[in-house]
């Protein structure tokens, strides 16, 4: 196992889970707890990122803090959280210590962690190769590594634009936010890529991993099938007309069976983004490759 990712869950090859087959419990209980006095510290790093990546921008987010899958279904356990927070805590120089407080008084290292969930796609061409992305250096994380597509899933998209503390959590629609979070993958392949929605299959779940340089963050992978070429994907991408044309620098496609098949030493792999080895790392184990 590559040492930057841990698998959180995996869907086995026998299961399938869709949007029609996932649920979520949507709670405060599922917030992170507090950290005292180390709260005090998030503004302190936050207006830190914010100096030297004025691009940066807060942002409410879905927590993810446990999963319960069963043969014939899945459901999410979610709280809210937010973007600062998740820069505050889990890329926090003191993350280890915000770790060791979880497991100390929660028996938990990640119950005082943001864990804002990222949602990230495996999207296969119709000639079998998988679309990465070279991550610009706007981006808040994982800056000049190659990525799959990928993003979060945004409560915004459900309750506009106003903080997350503010969130009546009990008001939110369960079968919403399951819609949002399929949603928000094909929103990032076609924001991303400047792929058409028609030409992208419905996204199939396959698990979440997570980001071990990021203290933990999960992010809930997909499987992603494009009715287009690698070469078609490319002339789209090269169009940069695309609404997030910013975060990325450029496109590579290789073949899946390569990219399966690749060893930890390869080359392209040590300069993967976290999020992509865990997202591979998925389908292999769901499709016994």
């Amino acid at each position: 196992m590559d040492p930057d990712i841990s698998v959180m869950f995996s869907v086995p090859c026998n299961t399938t889970i869709t949007e029609s087959n996932t649920a979520v419990n949507i709670n405060s209980s599922f917030n992170r707890c507090p950290l005292g006095e180390l709260d005090n510290e998030i503004s302190s790093i936050w207006k830190v990122r914010l100096t030297e990546n004025p691009r940066l921008f807060n942002g409410t987010k879905f927590r993810l803090d446990s999963v319960l899958l069963t043969d014939d279904s899945l459901t999410m356990n979610l709280g809210l959280t937010c973007y600062r927070d998740f820069i505050g805590t889990n890329w926090s120089p003191k993350a280890k210590e915000i770790q060791e407080l979880g497991q100390n008084k929660f028996n938990n290292p990640q119950a005082c962690m943001s864990d804002a969930m990222g949602v990230g796609a495996f999207v296969e061409t119709s000639d079998k190769h998988v679309i990465f992305l070279k991550r610009s250096m706007h981006c808040g994380e994982a800056t000049g590594l190659w990525d799959i597509p990928g993003g979060h899933a945004e409560p915004k998209e459900l309750v506009g634009k106003i903080p997350y503390e503010e969130i009546d959590i009990s008001t939110m629609s369960t079968t919403d936010v399951v819609k949002e979070t399929y949603d928000s993958i094909i929103r990032e392949v076609v924001d991303e890529v400047n792929l058409p929605r028609s030409s992208l299959s419905s996204p199939i779940l396959i698990g979440a991993a997570r980001n071990l340089t990021a203290s933990g963050r999960p992010s809930v992978e997909f499987i992603i099938r494009c009715s287009l070429s690698s070469s078609e994907v490319i002339s789209l991408y090269n169009k940069g007309n695309q609404e997030e044309a910013d975060e990325s620098t450029n496109i590579r496609l290789i073949p899946v069976q390569e990219i399966v098949s690749m060893k930890i030493d390869h080359e392209f792999w040590r300069n993967m983004a976290p999020s992509a080895k865990g997202c591979i790392i998925l389908y292999k184990l769901h499709t016994n490759t």
